[in-house]
């Protein structure tokens, strides 16, 4: 039998995302503004761990460009903006004049030429003049601390962009490809994170249009806020770790930030959802879910199944069960939600599709 899975440093969480559909069969449209955020997340988590940057760059020569980036707070932005390219043409020749050699080059090619410079166009490459006034020190951190997830739902033909920016630390632009959202630091002043225009003349790319995104509010927020019930959430988050702390093994219980909120116990007080990733060997992910209000932990283990989580939709919560892993069989995945069956996690199947 051959082992489950190796855990790499250099490997990177990424969550596995299947296209969501509606009521009427027709695909949903992404939520950009939570895949963003799992990106920033991912970010930061680099920025804090040594021992991946070390495999790029010397980790202590970058300590101060180390504090000044990080958020420490990527799932709390303070503004967030899309943004659109209403003329790419005329940003490329915009971005383009500040080099007169190779402005001189790009008038002088036919136009099916030019046609084909556009179709390399990229925002995020015409943006390194911002990260350049930073320097090459904050260039080649910026460089280091990219960061690539996977998502199946992201199925556009064109990118799209999303700025977020935080109270602090450097704000973070996530480019959403197919089944792909990557992000990078961007060099911009936290003070214009509440004037479009004034991000817009900094990054010297008059024809960007940047507009306002808020977060599409979930089925939890329907189920009652924890505040709403006398906990608070900072509280009740220090109490799930040290739960799953007790629960799983010294060496497991690693894996991301990220939770979600939903109310499964069907008391209007959401509960905490997470997934852990433990084990030696035979690693797993399990799913599990925290009450506050009791102050009780449940665990959805599959053994040689993972547990994943997909979203909260309208009134569930969507659960991905992949597996089995390690058996020289098919790895699937089944979309599903949870429900408690004597004080037990039991994972239910869709018939179809969500």
């Amino acid at each position: 039998m051959k082992a489950r899975k190796m855990i790499s440093i250099l490997l990177v969480s990424v969550f596995l995302c299947c296209p969501a559909f509606n009521a009427c069969g027709e695909t949903a449209e992404p939520d950009y503004y939570r895949i963003g955020l799992e990106v920033a997340g991912l970010m930061d988590e680099m920025v804090d761990n040594e021992d991946y940057l070390s495999m790029f760059l010397n980790v202590d020569a970058f300590d101060e460009v180390r504090e000044r980036v990080n958020t420490h707070d990527y799932d709390r932005p303070a503004a967030v903006y899309s943004i659109s390219v209403n003329d790419p043409k005329s940003l490329l020749e915009e971005a383009l004049r500040n080099d007169p050699e190779s402005f001189r080059k790009w008038e002088s090619l036919p136009p099916d030429l030019q046609d084909q410079l556009l179709v390399r166009f990229s925002l995020p490459a015409l943006l390194n003049n911002a990260d350049a006034r930073a320097g090459a020190v904050y260039m080649a951190f910026f460089s280091a601390a990219n960061a690539f997830v996977r998502n199946e739902s992201l199925t556009g033909e064109e990118q799209s962009y999303y700025l977020y920016f935080f109270e602090k630390g450097a704000p973070i632009l996530v480019t959403f490809s197919y089944h792909t959202a990557s992000g990078r630091f961007l060099s911009v002043p936290g003070e214009y994170r509440n004037s479009p225009q004034d991000i817009c003349a900094y990054l010297g790319l008059p024809g960007l249009e940047l507009v306002p995104v808020q977060a599409a509010e979930s089925a939890a927020a329907s189920a009652g806020g924890l505040a709403d019930f006398g906990i608070d959430p900072e509280e009740a988050l220090g109490k799930m770790k040290r739960r799953i702390g007790e629960t799983f093994p010294p060496s497991g219980g690693f894996g991301s930030d990220r939770y979600e909120l939903f109310d499964i116990t069907g008391d209007g007080c959401p509960e905490l959802f997470k997934c852990v990733t433990w084990g030696s060997g035979m690693v797993r992910t399990d799913l599990v879910v925290y009450d506050p209000a009791r102050d009780e932990l449940y665990v959805l283990d599959g053994y040689n199944y993972d547990y994943l989580i997909d979203r909260v939709a309208e009134d569930r919560i969507v659960i991905i069960e992949k597996g089995p892993n390690g058996y020289n069989e098919p790895v699937t995945e089944t979309y599903g939600t949870v429900k408690l069956e004597n004080r037990k996690l039991v994972f239910i199947p869709d018939t179809k599709e969500p």
